[in-house]
């Protein structure tokens, strides 16, 4: 059904009123506050984009940060500019008792994948490589979501998107209060206290990742420092230092990218996914690990022990009967013909 809705666009001069066709689905839901249509823009490309109209106080208080943090963005790097890694608001309306926006999507919530976990090697570092792009973009642009999950991420197979920043601030903003949710949110999120930290956002990344991987949920921040040690060595390095219990302590988005370029994960980066791939993958790392058994049983055998010899001189040659002991009944005839030929030439 195609309607057309008049919208403020972001980043405009004042308030500036434009017309979009959105041809949008049947289907309506309501999530967290909002009421959600989905469609495309008719004259968009055949972009997909989301309405989410606010029906509660923290929606609209949510709807109007989102629109904030859109109209700085848009401003200050343009609508060609504006990150991919970011869904990006088209416009909104303010006005009225049912205000809202509309935001572009692409893909599907990781929360929709959560059947098919652990993800297949393949499918799981392009989503990892979308996840830390995501956070690289918002380290760039100073930008701490503080929503990072599952529900908030989205992915096409290829690329990953980041969706709903109506709780997001900038570096150094008072965090005021708990924000997130569990298991995701990091443990200054919880607390609420002091200034938001761009590393505010990598302790939940790095828990989606490990979701992504495990197929497991989160646990206390102890916990993921011991089972982090328990995964795939590409992995382990990647993700040492995420789970700290404060932000000031924790690595940054770009040293995770830092990692996933230059470590070993980028090495592993595009893994078997065929089933064929995977059964020549598995009898590979199998030769690997017996060659590396093998190799560490031989080191850890003593070296052989040997009687060392008394120097006694030189050894004097043995008596003429065990010469003779050596020799075999045919050598033996042999000898005695001879020696009696020998003696009757003599003779003669």
């Amino acid at each position: 059904m195609i309607e057309r809705l008049e919208m403020i666009t972001c980043g405009g001069r004042g308030a500036e009123k434009s017309i979009f066709e959105v041809d949008f689905d049947q289907e309506e839901k309501a999530k967290d506050g909002f009421r959600e249509r989905r469609g495309i823009l008719v004259h968009g490309g055949g972009e997909r984009v989301v309405q989410r109209i606010a029906y509660t106080d923290q929606a609209r208080r949510e709807l109007a940060q989102a629109v904030r943090l859109a109209d700085l963005l848009v401003r200050r790097l343009g609508v060609i500019g504006y990150p991919s890694e970011l869904s990006r608001v088209i416009g909104h309306w303010s006005d009225g008792r049912a205000p809202f926006l509309v935001v572009t999507r692409r893909g599907r919530p990781l929360a929709e994948f959560r059947d098919e976990l652990p993800l297949p090697p393949g499918e799981l570092w392009a989503a990892v490589d979308g996840i830390i792009a995501v956070l690289t973009r918002l380290n760039e642009l100073r930008v701490v979501h503080r929503d990072i999950r599952p529900e908030t991420l989205l992915w096409d197979g290829k690329t990953v998107q980041l969706t709903e920043s109506g709780i997001a601030v900038h570096e150094g903003e008072e965090r005021g209060a708990a924000v997130g949710a569990d298991p995701w949110r990091s443990p200054e999120q919880a607390a609420g206290l002091g200034k938001a930290d761009c590393r505010d956002d990598v302790y939940p990344a790095g828990v989606v990742i490990f979701h992504l991987a495990t197929g497991e949920d989160a646990a206390a921040v102890l916990e993921m420092r011991g089972r982090v040690r328990l995964l795939d060595s590409s992995l382990r390095n990647l993700l040492e230092g995420v789970f700290t219990d404060a932000a000031r302590h924790r690595i940054s988005g770009f040293t995770l990218r830092t990692r996933w370029e230059g470590g070993a994960a980028k090495s592993e980066a595009v893994r078997p996914h065929t089933p064929v791939e995977q059964e020549l993958e598995a009898r590979r790392r199998f030769r690997e690990l017996r060659a590396r058994q093998r190799e560490f049983a031989h080191r850890s055998l003593p070296p052989p022990h040997t009687e060392r010899i008394p120097n006694r001189g030189p050894v004097p040659p043995p008596p003429l009967i065990d010469v003779l002991r050596r020799f075999t009944a045919p050598a033996v005839i042999l000898l005695t013909m001879a020696a009696l030929a020998l003696v009757v030439t003599l003779i003669w």
